[in-house]
Parts: C-alpha cells; sequence; structure tokens
C-alpha cells in the first residue's frame, strides 16, 4: 500500500457542513503522537498486570516452602491453585461469567471440604483465594484489553508485539515475585532452592494467564462471541484523537479504497453508502442505529461485496451499497433490505420469503430462481433490465423453494417487470379467502362510473398466505386513504345488496340492462356443441341441460381455492359428474369445450376474476387428472393473455 495516494485526514472532526461526498481513498484514523502515548498505555497496563501477577506468585512460592517442609497449615495453597486453574481453564473456554461462578463453587466445596477434613473454619483459605482470584481475574482483564489494544492499533505486527509483551509480563513478574519474597525470606530453605521456587511458580503464573488472554483476543480466527467486548473497548480507546464521523448522515458518500481503522464511524445514516475495498472497517468504532454495521459479516459484505457465509436472514441490510454484489443462494428472509442498492447484482437463486424490497434498487441485477414468498416491494422497487428466468413463489416445510412460475417456459424479456414492477398511488385491500369477487367487481365498475376521477385501475391480485390482496391504482391527486374508505364501503355495501337481489345491482350499475339477451349474445361464441336460453346452457342434441350462473360459480371457486388440491379435485370431479349426470356435456371433448368457454366468458364479464385465473389458473391446470379439461384450461389462459 503506497500512503502516498492517499487524501490524508488524521485526526480531522468532519461536520455536515464539510463533508464531501467524494472521500474515495482517504486514509483516516490518529496522528502518531496519539498513538504514541496509546502504546504507552498499553505498555503500563502489561507492567501492571506483570507486577500483580509477581506479587502472587511470591506468596504462593513463599507458601510452597512451608508446604515442603511437611506444614499442612499452607495445604490451602494447593486448594486455591486448584481454584485458580478451574477459574482460568473455563474463563478461556466459556466466559468470564461461567468462570467465576465455576470458581467459586469450587472453592466453597474446597472450603467445606476442609472443614470436615480438619474440624475447623479455616478462614485464611477463603482470604488468600478471593486474594489470588481476585488478582488473577484484574491481570486476565488488564493483559486482554491490553492485547486488544495491540491488535487494533498495529493490526498486521500485533502477534510479533504479543510475544514481545509477553516476554515482558514473564519477566516483571519474575522479577517482583523476587524481590517481594526476598523482603520476608523464609530461611526454612536454602536461598537457591528459594529462587528456583519464585521464578518457578512466576513464570507458571504468567504463562497461564498470557495464554488465556491471547486465545480470547484472537479476534481474526474464529474470535469468541463472549469476549468481543474487549474489542470494543479497545476500537472505543483507539479512536482517542483520531477521525470522527459522529452523528453525521453519511448517505451517497463514498469511501471505495479507504483506510478507517481507528476512526469514530459511528453516522447516524448510512443509505447507500459506498464501502467498497475499505480497510480497517473491523476496527473502527461503529454501532447498528441504522444498519447492521457492528455485524463482521456484513463488514466484509459491504466491503468485498460477496460473503462465505450465506445466511443474512433477520438482519437489517436498510441502505445498503451492494451494486455489483454475489449474492447467489444467500438466504434474506425476514430482511430488511428497504433502500438497498443491489443493481447488477448476483441474486440467483436467493431466499427473500417475507424480504423487505421497499425502494430497493434491482436495475440489472439476475433475480432467476429468487423465492418471493410474502415479500415487500413498492413502486420505488426498480426492476429496469433485470434479468430473470423464472421465480419460486412458495418456501416449503424444509425450507427449499417451490411453485415455480411460470410452471413450463421462462419468462420473456421483461415479463418479470411489468408482473412485479409496482405503479405510483397503489390501495392494497386485504381480504380473506371467501371474498366475494363479484361484488369487488361490481365496486370498480361503481366507482369508475360514479367518478371517473379516481382513474381506478384493477393493478393485480396476490395471495399471502390465507389473504387475498387486491392492488388498486388511483389518480395520484387524490389521497389513498380517500380511495381505499370509498373502495371498501362499496364493497360492503354492494356484498350485502349482491347476495339478497343481484338484478337490482345490475339495473343500479347499468351493468346489464337485459341478462338474457347478453346471455344469448355470449352463446354464440360457445360452438356448435351448446347453446344458452335465458341463463341456461342447452346441448344441441337437447339431452340434457345446467343453470349458466351455476356452472359458472362452480368454476369461479376452482380457481379461487387452487391452492387447496384435494378441495380443488373434488369440485372438479363433482362439476363433471353434474355435467354427465345431466346430460350436457357426456364426453371429455364437450366438457372441455363447455369449460373453456365459461371461462373466458365469465373474464370478460369480471376483470377480478380474469387476473385471478391468469395468476392461478396455471397451478390449478397441473393438477387436473383429464388431460383434455387441464389443456382446455391452459388455452382459455393463453387466450387471456
Amino acid at each position: 500500500m503506497n500512503s502516498q495516494f492517499y487524501k490524508k485526514y488524521y485526526g480531522k472532526k468532519f461536520s455536515q457542513a464539510s463533508l464531501d461526498s467524494n472521500l474515495q481513498r482517504i486514509a483516516c484514523g490518529q496522528h502518531i503522537i496519539f498513538k504514541f502515548f496509546l502504546l504507552l498505555f498499553t505498555i503500563s497496563l502489561f507492567c501492571l498486570a506483570g507486577s500483580l501477577i509477581g506479587v502472587m506468585s511470591a506468596y504462593v512460592g513463599r507458601s510452597l516452602v512451608f508446604f515442603f517442609q511437611g506444614d499442612n497449615k499452607f495445604l490451602f495453597i494447593i486448594y486455591t491453585i486448584v481454584v485458580l486453574s478451574i477459574w482460568l481453564i473455563e474463563t478461556s473456554r466459556v466466559s468470564l461469567t461461567s468462570g467465576l461462578w465455576k470458581a467459586i463453587v469450587s472453592a466453597l466445596i474446597i472450603f467445606i471440604a476442609s472443614f470436615v477434613r480438619f474440624k475447623k473454619l479455616d478462614y485464611l483459605f477463603l482470604f488468600f483465594t478471593i486474594s489470588f482470584l481476585a488478582i488473577s481475574f484484574f491481570s486476565f482483564l488488564t493483559i486482554s484489553l491490553s492485547f486488544s489494544l495491540v491488535f487494533v492499533l498495529l493490526n498486521e505486527r500485533h502477534k510479533y508485539i504479543k510475544i514481545l509483551m509477553a516476554i515482558l509480563i514473564i519477566f516483571l513478574s519474575v522479577i517482583v515475585a523476587h524481590f517481594v519474597a526476598k523482603s520476608s525470606e523464609e530461611r526454612v530453605l536454602s536461598f537457591n532452592d528459594f529462587t528456583v521456587i519464585k521464578i518457578f511458580t512466576g513464570i507458571i503464573f504468567s504463562l497461564a494467564i498470557v495464554k488465556a488472554s491471547s486465545e480470547v483476543t484472537s479476534f481474526n480466527n474464529k474470535p469468541k462471541p463472549s469476549f468481543l467486548f474487549l474489542k470494543s473497548w479497545a476500537i472505543a480507546l483507539s479512536t482517542w484523537g483520531s477521525t470522527c464521523f459522529y452523528n453525521l448522515d453519511l448517505s451517497g458518500v463514498d469511501f471505495t479504497e479507504a483506510i478507517v481503522a481507528n476512526t469514530d464511524f459511528r453516522g447516524n445514516k448510512f443509505y447507500r453508502t459506498c464501502l467498497i475495498n475499505v480497510k480497517g472497517l473491523d476496527r473502527a468504532r461503529v454501532d447498528n442505529r441504522y444498519l447492521d454495521l457492528d455485524n463482521p459479516k456484513v463488514q466484509k459484505l459491504l466491503t468485498e461485496g460477496w460473503c462465505d457465509d450465506c445466511n443474512f436472514s433477520w438482519l437489517n441490510l436498510q441502505g445498503a451499497y451492494l451494486r455489483n454484489a454475489v449474492l447467489r443462494d444467500f438466504n434474506f428472509t425476514e430482511t430488511n433490505l428497504n433502500g438497498a442498492n443491489l443493481s447488477a447484482a448476483d441474486l440467483r437463486d436467493a431466499i427473500l420469503v417475507h424480504a423487505q424490497c421497499i425502494d430497493v434498487d434491482f436495475t440489472g441485477a439476475n433475480l432467476t430462481g429468487i423465492c418471493i414468498q410474502d415479500w415487500s416491494v413498492n413502486s420505488q422497487t426498480r426492476f429496469d433490465n433485470v434479468k430473470c428466468d423464472y421465480i419460486y413463489r412458495k418456501i416449503d416445510d424444509r425450507g427449499k423453494p417451490c411453485d415455480r412460475y411460470p410452471l413450463d417456459r421462462n419468462f420473456e424479456p421483461r415479463e418479470f417487470e411489468s408482473l412485479y414492477q409496482e405503479v405510483g398511488n397503489v390501495v392494497e385491500l386485504v381480504f380473506k379467502e371467501g371474498m366475494n369477487w363479484r361484488a369487488f367487481a361490481f365496486t370498480l365498475q361503481k366507482l369508475q362510473i360514479e367518478d371517473d376521477g379516481l382513474g381506478l385501475q384493477l393493478k393485480g391480485i396476490e395471495k399471502r398466505g390465507d389473504m387475498w390482496v387486491v392492488k388498486v391504482t388511483h389518480n395520484e391527486n387524490v389521497p389513498t386513504q380517500e380511495v381505499e374508505k370509498r373502495l371498501n364501503g362499496s364493497y360492503t355495501q354492494l356484498q350485502q345488496l349482491l347476495a339478497a337481489k343481484e338484478q337490482q345491482i345490475n339495473r343500479l350499475l347499468g351493468i346489464v340492462e337485459n341478462q338474457t339477451e347478453a346471455i344469448k349474445e355470449i352463446s354464440k361464441r360457445f360452438g356448435n356443441n351448446f347453446w344458452i336460453t335465458g341463463s341456461t346452457i342447452t346441448n344441441l342434441s337437447g339431452s340434457g341441460q345446467i343453470e349458466y350462473h351455476e356452472a359458472a360459480d362452480q368454476l369461479r371457486k376452482i380457481v379461487a381455492n387452487s391452492s387447496d388440491q384435494v378441495q380443488l379435485k373434488a369440485t372438479v370431479q363433482n362439476l363433471l359428474a353434474q355435467l354427465q349426470g345431466q346430460n350436457v356435456a357426456t364426453t371429455a371433448g364437450t366438457q372441455a369445450e363447455l369449460i373453456k368457454q365459461v371461462l373466458l366468458t365469465e373474464a370478460e364479464k369480471d376483470p377480478v376474476f380474469k387476473q385471478l385465473l391468469v395468476l392461478q389458473g396455471q397451478q390449478f391446470a397441473d393438477v387436473i387428472p383429464e388431460e383434455a379439461i387441464a389443456t382446455a384450461i391452459r388455452e382459455a389462459i393463453a387466450s387471456l393473455g
């Protein structure tokens, strides 16, 4: 890395007014003087920890001298070492809390066992155990924080510095242990033997604590989550006198290839902030107020455009700049992607179940194979020039995408965009299964006739779980709440009237003045096998007939309940049995002809049913066992397309 090509902003305190949108290849952090003082502070922490370990080692060594002379009074030293060992092993393996808890329990067990053995309470044991445990605990935290500071300040060279600091701690502990023990030297052993014990004790204690501290501060190699607070403390200290972006709106700022280590990067907004190839973000002070920027895999994704961990479910990535990112097979279940820039991203086979995609830019992205069950998009979600051959509309119980769409072909160019690109000023009306589609169609046409200034147009129908969502666009000058209120009010009113007096509703809307004449006109397209008188479909041979509305209503129920395959097949079989039993259509060919023509007729009369048939028809056609009828249904859908 050649520093001469970087613009240096060491120690600069940015304000919103001084913030430039182009901050590519800038070098942030501290002036050398601040880093020097922080390193001095780190060395002082090492010296303090080494001295404390030395004091503890001196008393342990002194006690061991008496133990070797056969004085059982100092047997508690061995007990103390056992307690400290349990604490250190459990702390480095799990967490500080777990280590302390098990150390205390072990001390109590040994204390009780000592009472049972010697028939007295040795409070001196408790005093030394608690004192040594406190010294070890403080030394461990001090050394761990020092190692964390070395990692944050020096990064690539931190391993070599850690080795030097470990040697310093061992040296100090041995020296301090020697002088402390010498001041109260007991002449029970020769001076040389006493010295060996002190040195040995100091080395053992310091090595054990240094080793444990080194393990829990290995932040590059699968860091222990319970000790990440040490890194956070070290980063907070490292931003003393550093470059500061605190509480700034960094939306749209380009930090490409910037160096932000030891920087206060706690901006309050990162809407499409470009962090491509940014270095040192893992050692900058960040938070998750706007997005989950404190998550290591989110940092990797934003800076490198990919991540080996593909599970980003339930994370906050709002406003993330992920242009050209490689996101194939990623899991974005329940992920907040609102406002993200995903243009030209590779999202093939990504899971977007319940994903929030409001205002997302998918321009030029590859969306083939994505699963979009219950995702949220709006009119500002851009799908310009996306590449998409097919999608999946559901996720099964095993978490695998299912319900491929289109089933037996690929999308035509721009077909996906035309289906899923929302337009502005959309009202979403949510209904439970079993809603009255005809009443809603009358409602839409009634309001179109009464007030053409509303500009109402049916946008689409979508099934979300057990709910049906009908989307209606309206004039941008009319408030959405007013349109929603009028649609719901008219629908409720017409639903009630339709149940009682369907012909009165027809006259109210001016849709059908003469139902008989209209159906006779429709019957001209039924081909040569059927004709209609009034509202009855009759076979040309005169051998059987069925009420038109009866056949139409059954077909509407089949389409509306296409997701329930058991009920679907039962309803189809019931209809076919009725057609055959009443001698209306006794062969597969005549049955297919009648079903096709009724579907086309209903679709022409009712735009809501037409939309529903296009969306759901292929699904129920695929599960009908009678091939001729399934083919007729597909032909009807093709005619509508």
